[in-house]
């Protein structure tokens, strides 16, 4: 329900925002609008607390970091390894492991219990 209400509003900013004079097709033009809103919904409601920003990006960072440096070494990377390997202290490395703990993701292949 929340992701068909949230490609809704998508659809709405696409009708009120589309231009006929610019000679693109309505389909090309809106399908962007909505798949925006929709990975928009995802990234602000996909934290159980507000992370900010910076945090979410590093969390990014740090997965991307941590997939290159175990395939490097075989092994999982030390903390130490992750900072130099991002250019960030240990203590940045630490906060931002922290904060993937207030990620949480939901399959949509699981049934609503609701």
């Amino acid at each position: 329900d929340d992701l068909t209400q949230v490609a809704t509003i998508g659809l709405i900013k696409s009708v009120d925002r589309f231009d006929p004079d610019r000679g693109v097709e309505f389909s090309t033009y809106a399908t962007p609008t909505v798949v925006g809103e929709i990975k928009r919904h995802f990234r602000d409601k996909g934290w159980a607390v507000r992370v900010p920003r910076r945090l979410q990006e590093l969390r990014l960072a740090l997965t991307t970091a941590t997939a290159e440096l175990s395939q490097l070494h075989g092994r999982s990377p030390t903390v130490h390894e992750l900072a130099e390997k991002l250019s960030i202290s240990e203590e940045e490395v630490l906060e931002g492991l922290e904060s993937a703990n207030a990620y949480s993701t939901l399959s949509l292949d699981v049934p609503d219990t609701d």
